[in-house]
């Protein structure tokens, strides 16, 4: 019996509320069904004995250890830099390896913690460079980049996606997903759009500011050409992908970006930051238009105008984008991730992850002095 343990930095209610369905977690936990026995340990979940394919128990990190004993747990997996690779890699037991994997490129979301992993799974390159400035075995620090359906992220026809043009009756229509946060840089987008003109309207899908972006627009004299809404359901994605004139997320960072992939494989037009990742995927003028002024509302007008009204280009981008990024489908990267556990465990079969005797003596003096600080701090 192969049993795995896995830690997810949010609720699994949060993904099955966006529109995962639970075949779709089943499979994104377990892939290639490498594992007989899935356990989700979080201190966020209540007790169950199914969900998605996982028994869950709800766990506290000073539960961890005895809890993997118990179930002779093989592998345990936790996802996020953060709180979730505190919880797994200091509650560590001998021969057991814990596995992370990190999707950001924000370094506060990125633990010391992680310098105890065994296996890092980063998304991207620039992710990777990340991890590996505090973990120090460059040979255990592997790229798994995140993975689209391409069943469910599809292009759509016109004749589709009528309502949405009824809905918004602009002549171009801009969309930009993601959080209303400073990454996304929805600001520079919102002031382009009064250079861009009467003719371009934006929908903003995405939990944040909205407040404060909408007070943009109206200082900009574009709130009537400003649409923000919370969110856009996972299964409606992609009919938005392909319905727009383009997607114009102009991040200042970002640590994969699904949501350019998800549009790409609907054929949609993208004006993206030339930054990493983006730039790793997307090539200019090939399936895609990267701005390096990203910061400029007068260079990233130029970009969506093209975009949006050059129909030779338009034409060469949607013909690209679909085969582009093949790479990124869920069948394949599921292979290589079940690829990927096929190979940790054989390296546990040979003790590869036997905690030497000096190493164990010191984690336990770091967490008796940390122990004795919290006491001495609650006086």
């Amino acid at each position: 019996m192969r049993r795995l343990a896995v830690i997810p930095s949010d609720p699994i209610k949060a993904y099955l509320d966006a529109g995962l369905g639970e075949t779709w977690l089943r499979e994104y936990y377990n892939p290639g069904k490498i594992f007989d026995e899935v356990y989700l340990l979080s201190p966020l979940e209540e007790n169950n004995p199914d969900l998605a394919g996982m028994r869950v128990i709800k766990t506290k990190g000073r539960q961890l250890r005895k809890r993997l004993r118990r179930l002779h747990i093989d592998v345990v997996r936790a996802y996020g830099g953060f709180w979730a690779c505190d919880m797994a890699c200091n509650n560590k037991i001998s021969g057991v390896p814990v596995v992370v994997s990190v999707h950001d490129t924000n370094p506060e979301k990125l633990h010391d913690s992680i310098k105890r992993a065994d296996i890092v799974f980063s998304v991207s390159n620039i992710v990777n460079e990340l991890v590996l400035a505090k973990f120090n075995n460059r040979e255990n620090a592997w790229i798994l980049p995140n993975r689209i359906n391409f069943d469910e992220m599809r292009p759509y026809s016109r004749e589709e996606t009528v309502d949405l043009d009824r809905l918004y009756p602009f002549k171009h229509r801009i969309i930009h997903i993601g959080r209303k946060t400073r990454q996304k840089n929805l600001d520079t987008l919102i002031r382009s759009l009064r250079i861009l003109g009467k003719d371009y309207c934006l929908i903003a899908a995405g939990r944040g500011r909205a407040d404060e972006f909408a007070g943009l627009a109206k200082d900009s004299g574009v709130s009537g050409r400003c649409f923000f809404i919370e969110s856009i359901n996972n299964k409606e994605l992609a009919r938005y992908y392909s319905w727009a004139d383009c997607m114009c997320n102009p991040s200042r960072w970002e640590g994969f970006g699904i949501i350019f992939i998800e549009a790409l494989a609907c054929a949609g037009v993208i004006v993206t930051s030339d930054i990493a990742p983006m730039n790793e995927y997307i090539r200019h003028m090939f399936n895609g238009l990267l701005v390096r002024d990203y910061e400029d509302p007068q260079a990233l007008a130029r970009m969506i105008r093209i975009a949006c009204d050059d129909e030779k280009i338009r034409q060469a981008l949607r013909f690209n984008s679909r085969a582009s990024v093949e790479k990124f489908e869920k069948s394949r990267i599921d292979t290589l991730e079940s690829g990927y556990y096929k190979r940790i465990l054989n390296m546990k079969e040979n003790n590869a992850f036997v905690t030497p005797v000096h190493k164990k003596i010191a984690w336990r003096i770091n967490e008796s002095v940390k122990n004795l600080a919290m006491s001495v701090m609650k006086g």
